[in-house]
C-alpha cells in the first residue's frame, strides 16, 4: 500500500493529463492527509463518500492504521507543507472548476497554522491564486483570504509570537490596480475585476483585523505592518463597490462582505445622498441618453476641455458645448476629464459666468463622485482656495482634511454665495466629518498599546490605570468631534447672514426670495436638519453656545429637526446670564 500511495503520488501529473480535468488526484491524496493530522476523520468519510458518489458506512474506529501510515510514514506534516506551497496554483479558478483543488489543502494547512509552525513562506501562493480567478467566484476563496488574514495577525501560540505569515507587499497589490481600473475595465473584465475585488476585500479586513486585536497585540508588544493611507488613496473603492453591484450573482457573498467593511472603516463613502444619485446616473434615463449620443460627444479630449476654459472669459459657448456632451458620457468615462474640470473652478466663480455653466458643472462632479470621490474631493478643496493659497501652491492632502475637515470652509469667499458650488463644498464637509471620526476611532485603536506602557509592577493597578486612561482618550475623542461639529454648524450659521460689505441695491436683492442668499441658505438647512437627526446633542451644543437672533426665523422654517428643541428649553432659560438666555 505504501508503494501504492507513493507511486500514485509520483504519477500525479500522468494522471490529470489522461483523465483531462481540474480537479488534482494529488492533492485529494494531500488533504486526506491534513485531514488526518487535524484528526478530522468524519470529513475523510464525507470526502470518499461526495468524491464516489454513493454513501458508504465507514467507522472511525477503522482508520486508525490508515492514519499512521499517512501521517508518520507517506506525509508528515513538514512534506504536507513543502508540497503544498509547490504544488501549481489553479489557472483561472471559479465556481465552475468543482472537486478538490489545491486551495482546499492550503486553506486546511492554514487553519492547522502548519506554514507559520515549519517557517514555510505560503504568501506568494496565496498572492498567485487571487490573481489567477475569475467569475464566478469560488467560494473558498472568502474562506482562505480570511484564515490567511488570522494567520499573519495572530501568533500560532503565545510562546512564538514571531510565529506568523508574511502579508503581501504594497508593490505587489499596487501592480494589480496599475492603470487606473475605470480605464481599462473593459480589458480581460472578469479576472481583471475579480482580482482587484479579492484584493479589495483583503485590503479592508486586514485593516479591521489589526484594529480588533490591537489590545492583544499591544500586550504581546507585536505591531504587524498597516498599510499606507497612500496606497489606499490609489485604490479607486467606490468604483469596484459599483462593479460589485452589478456582478452580485457571479461574486456571491462579496459584495455584501464589502459594503460591510466600507460602512465600518469609510463611512464618508456610504452617504445616502452618494447612494441615491447612483441610481439617477446610472438609470433607464441615463442609458437612453448614452444611446442617443453622437460621435462629436465622444471626440473631446481633456486637452480641448483645457483649452475652452482658457477662453472662458471670452466665450462660454465652446466650454459649456464640451460639459453637454460629457454629461452624455458614464461616470467611469469622465475621470480623465476631473483633473481639468476641477483645477478650474476657481474661474467659475466670476460673476459673468452663467448659472447653466455651474448647473452642468456640479452635475459632472456629483457624476464623478460615484466613481472616484476620495481624490475628487482632495483636487476639489485645493482648486477652490483662496487666491493667496493657491498663489502659494499650498496642497491638502487626504490626511491633512480628515485631520481637520473645517479647512473645506476656508475657501473662496466666493464659494458661500455660488449655490452649485456650495452645494458641492457641503457634500464634501458632511463627508470629511463623518471620515474624520473613522480616523480618530481607528487612532485610538492604532495607538491602545500607549495605554498599556505603564509600570508592571502591580497588574491589577496596571489594569485599572489603564482603563482610566482608555476611558479619557474616549472622551477626549468625543469632545474634539463635539467641538469639530458644532465649529462646522456656526460657521454656516454665520454664512446664512446677509453680507455687511454690500451696497443697500445688494441688500435689497439678497432679501428676495429668489437670490443667492436665499438658495445657499436652503442648502446649509438641509444639511443641518441630517447633522441634528444624526446627533441631537450637536442641535443641543450649538443652542447652549448660542447663535445670531435674526437667524431664529431661518432656523425654525428651514430646519425640521428643530422641534428636538422643546426638549431643552427650560434649561437654555434657566441659564443665569440674560444674553445667553436671548441668543
Amino acid at each position: 500500500m505504501l508503494m501504492w500511495l507513493s507511486w500514485m503520488i509520483k504519477e500525479e501529473a500522468y494522471f490529470e493529463s489522461t483523465a483531462g480535468v481540474s480537479a488534482s488526484f494529488g492533492e485529494m491524496l494531500l488533504l486526506v492527509a491534513m485531514y488526518f493530522h487535524s484528526n478530522q476523520l468524519s470529513a475523510i468519510i464525507d470526502l470518499v463518500c461526495s468524491t464516489l458518489g454513493m454513501k458508504i458506512v465507514i467507522k472511525p474506529s477503522s482508520l486508525s492504521r490508515m492514519k499512521t501510515i499517512f501521517t508518520q510514514e507517506i506525509f508528515t506534516e513538514q512534506v504536507v507543507t513543502a508540497h503544498a506551497v509547490r504544488v501549481p496554483v489553479t489557472s483561472n479558478l471559479s465556481a465552475n472548476i468543482t472537486g478538490f483543488l489545491p486551495i482546499h489543502c492550503i486553506y486546511q494547512l492554514l487553519r492547522s497554522r502548519a506554514f507559520t509552525k515549519h517557517k514555510v513562506s505560503i504568501k506568494d501562493w496565496i498572492y498567485t491564486q487571487i490573481c489567477e480567478t475569475t467569475t464566478p467566484l469560488h467560494q473558498q476563496l472568502i474562506p482562505l483570504i480570511d484564515v490567511y488574514i488570522n494567520s499573519i495577525i495572530t501568533p500560532a501560540s503565545k510562546s512564538s509570537p514571531e510565529a506568523t505569515n508574511k502579508p503581501i507587499t504594497e508593490q505587489e497589490i499596487l501592480k494589480v490596480f496599475q492603470g487606473h481600473a475605470g480605464e481599462n475595465f473593459r480589458q480581460n473584465q472578469c479576472s481583471k475585476i475579480t482580482t482587484q475585488l479579492l484584493l479589495l476585500y483583503y485590503l479592508l479586513s486586514y485593516e479591521e483585523a489589526l484594529l480588533a486585536n490591537s489590545k492583544t497585540l499591544a500586550a504581546m508588544q507585536r505591531k504587524p505592518k498597516s498599510y499606507s493611507s497612500l496606497l489606499m488613496d490609489q485604490i479607486p473603492i467606490k468604483f469596484l463597490i459599483r462593479q460589485a453591484q452589478g456582478l452580485q450573482q457571479e461574486l456571491g457573498g462579496l459584495h455584501s462582505a464589502l459594503l460591510r467593511l466600507l460602512a465600518t472603516n469609510y463611512p464618508h463613502l456610504c452617504i445616502v445622498d452618494d447612494w441615491i444619485c447612483e441610481e439617477e446616473i446610472t438609470g433607464t434615463d441615463a442609458l437612453l441618453r448614452r444611446m442617443l449620443m453622437t460621435h462629436s460627444a465622444k471626440s473631446h479630449s481633456p486637452k480641448q476641455l483645457q483649452d475652452a476654459f482658457l477662453q472662458l472669459q471670452s466665450n462660454h459657448t465652446q466650454v459649456m458645448q464640451i460639459l453637454e456632451h460629457l454629461t452624455l458620457l458614464c461616470a467611469s468615462d469622465l475621470i480623465p476629464y476631473a483633473e481639468v474640470l476641477t483645477a478650474n473652478m476657481s474661474q467659475l466663480l466670476n460673476v459673468s459666468v452663467a448659472r447653466r455653466l455651474l448647473q452642468t458643472v456640479n452635475k459632472l462632479w456629483m457624476t464623478l463622485n460615484t466613481v472616484m470621490p476620495r481624490r475628487l474631493w482632495v483636487m476639489t478643496v485645493n482648486a477652490l482656495q483662496p487666491s493667496l493659497k493657491l498663489a502659494r501652491s499650498h496642497k491638502y492632502t487626504q490626511n491633512d482634511l480628515m485631520i481637520d475637515p473645517l479647512i473645506v470652509l476656508r475657501c473662496d469667499a466666493r464659494v458661500l454665495r455660488c449655490p452649485p458650488l456650495m452645494d458641492i463644498t457641503l457634500h464634501m464637509l458632511n463627508g470629511y466629518l463623518l471620515a474624520s471620526k473613522a480616523y480618530l476611532n481607528s487612532y485610538l485603536k492604532e495607538t491602545a498599546d500607549q495605554d498599556i506602557k505603564s509600570s508592571p509592577s502591580n497588574a491589577m493597578a496596571m489594569q485599572g490605570q489603564t482603563e482610566t486612561m482608555e476611558v479619557t482618550r474616549e472622551e477626549l475623542k468625543n469632545a474634539l468631534l463635539s467641538a469639530q461639529d458644532s465649529a462646522a454648524v456656526q460657521i454656516l450659521l454665520e454664512v446664512c447672514l446677509p453680507s455687511e460689505d454690500k451696497s443697500p441695491e445688494q441688500l435689497e436683492i439678497e432679501d428676495s426670495l429668489l437670490c443667492n442668499l436665499r438658495e445657499v441658505q436652503c442648502l446649509i438647512c438641509c444639511l443641518l436638519h441630517q447633522m441634528f437627526i444624526a446627533d441631537p446633542n450637536i442641535a443641543k451644543l450649538v443652542h447652549f453656545q448660542g447663535y445670531p437672533c435674526q437667524l431664529l426665523p431661518l432656523t425654525v422654517a428651514g430646519i425640521p429637526s428643530m422641534h428636538i428643541c422643546l426638549d431643552f428649553i427650560p434649561e437654555l432659560i434657566a441659564q443665569p446670564e440674560l444674553e445667553k438666555q436671548v441668543t
